[in-house]
């Protein structure tokens, strides 16, 4: 039997799911806010199940999950593992982990080409959906702790320092204004 074309994909899922459990679990076992550790809890439970799927029917196809091969969505995982233990402020956590997207809901559907590939089979194609679906709700779940955390955090002394520097360039901006507006 030749190997499926979706094999790395299925293999890459199963990889970065467990992960994402280890990771997610992590930060809800770390963090003192109650509301976003029942998120990070519920989605870690998904991240794991849905590991174990994926792992489950690649061996049903006659494959053993393989790490060295997927594509790994953290390359350093340990590391930010540990900084999701460490007492960094969620913020910084939020911030570390969604880097430059943050909430950006523009940027591109991780899951839109999934299914270009027309050799996958009815059992495959179930769990895929099902996974994008509950994929896409924990995104959903997680962006709002993200933006109740965010909205609720200091900001940083830089990003106050510009903040400062740019309402001081405004009251010159007016003050000179006012001059000549007062000559006119």
């Amino acid at each position: 039997m030749k190997e499926p074309t979706y094999l790395p994909l299925l293999n890459s899922i199963a990889v970065n799911e467990s992960k994402g459990e280890v990771l997610l679990k992590a930060w809800a076992e770390t963090t003192s806010d109650a509301e976003l550790a029942a998120a990070l809890q519920f989605v870690a439970i998904r991240e794991g199940e849905h590991a174990w799927a994926f792992t489950k029917r690649m061996c049903e196809l006659g494959y053993p999950v393989c790490e060295e091969t997927a594509f790994q969505f953290f390359k350093d995982f340990d590391e930010i593992v540990e900084f999701v233990k460490s007492d960094a402020s969620d913020a910084e956590k939020v911030a570390r982990l969604t880097g430059d997207r943050g909430n950006d809901e523009s940027a591109r559907d991780p899951f839109s080409n999934f299914f270009d590939d027309k050799s996958i089979d009815p059992q495959t194609g179930g769990l895929l959906g099902r996974y994008i679906a509950e994929e896409r709700d924990s995104g959903r779940r997680l962006q709002v702790e993200y933006d109740r955390i965010c909205a609720g955090a200091p900001q940083s002394n830089s990003e106050l320092q510009e903040l400062q520097a740019c309402v001081a360039a405004l009251r010159e901006e007016v003050a000179e204004l006012k001059k000549i507006r007062s000559v006119a």
